[in-house]
């Protein structure tokens, strides 16, 4: 399998960062609202799960960006985004605290939201059966495994996030089945085509499906502006986490989380649709 997280056991450092927003290699930090706490008892025989997202802080598109944007997409024939995969290199550092005294498993599962679309692989999985395949995350869920009353830490790191990035775009905006778009290496891809909508036969399985013609070039890629994560321990654990970005084109705020308070009116309003094939 493809996908992986650095994991060390090693305590979760002290993260710092607070450059303004111009282009910079140097990274931001944007810690999680709170704490995620879960692996309780529902009451109802399963565990609880906890779920965060966090929205990047990234300024209003000028009148200018957005016409050079509009023409642009006129040429291409396509949707150009105002955030492009490229414009922000993002990751996410995180902490797992083991609350029990004995040892357990939890599971990150990473989803997100481009402007155009989010992916929640649980509203695709109503109504199929849960001995079948589950519709994937982005990235993540994998077990990871925590010491009785410890500590791991690791991250998903900024090629899996342009990874994510890419896949969510292709599932959206361009039909491709999730399970393929996942299970691929698209990071380096340079154009995909729209296909024709996935449709399942009376089993089940996948239909064929073809081209619509429709093409987006690596230039039209939709960047992830949303990161969403799914925390699942099989035991109560805490999450902690920080979204580390570099912004490459400067279109961060300078206030970073703060301007959500502080500068609301200086933030591009991103309405993405939920997908739902």
């Amino acid at each position: 399998m493809r996908r992986s997280m650095a994991v060390t056991t090693t305590l979760f450092g002290t993260l710092l960062g607070t450059l303004a927003g111009a282009c910079t290699n140097d990274p931001l930090y944007i810690p999680g609202a709170m704490a995620l706490e879960a692996g309780m008892d529902d009451g109802a025989g399963g565990l609880i799960e906890a779920r965060s997202s966090l929205q990047l802080p990234i300024k209003t598109e000028t009148p200018l960006d957005a016409q050079t944007r509009g023409t642009r997409s006129g040429s291409l024939m396509v949707d150009v985004p105002y955030v492009k995969v490229g414009d922000l290199e993002v990751s996410v550092e995180w902490t797992i605290q083991n609350l029990d005294s004995t040892e357990g498993q939890a599971r990150i599962q990473l989803n997100g939201a481009n402007e155009f679309y989010d992916y929640d692989p649980a509203l695709l999985a109503a109504g199929i059966d849960e001995d079948d395949p589950q519709p994937p995350g982005l990235e993540g869920d994998v077990p990871l495994h925590v010491p009785p009353g410890g500590r791991i830490s690791g991250l998903f790191r900024e090629d899996q996030l342009r990874e994510a990035s890419i896949d969510l775009d292709g599932i959206t905006r361009g039909n491709v089945n999730p399970f393929r778009a996942t299970l691929t290496v698209d990071k380096n891809l340079t154009a995909f085509s729209e296909l024709t909508a996935l449709v399942y036969d009376e089993n089940g399985e996948p239909l064929p499906q073809e081209s619509t013609g429709v093409v987006y070039p690596r230039e039209a890629f939709a960047g992830i502006v949303r990161v969403d994560l799914v925390f699942k321990p099989d035991r109560p654990m805490v999450l902690e986490y920080v979204v580390r970005v570099r912004d490459v084109r400067g279109i961060m705020h300078e206030l970073l989380d703060a301007a959500v308070v502080e500068a609301p009116g200086e933030l591009h309003t991103f309405a993405p649709m939920t997908y739902a094939p």
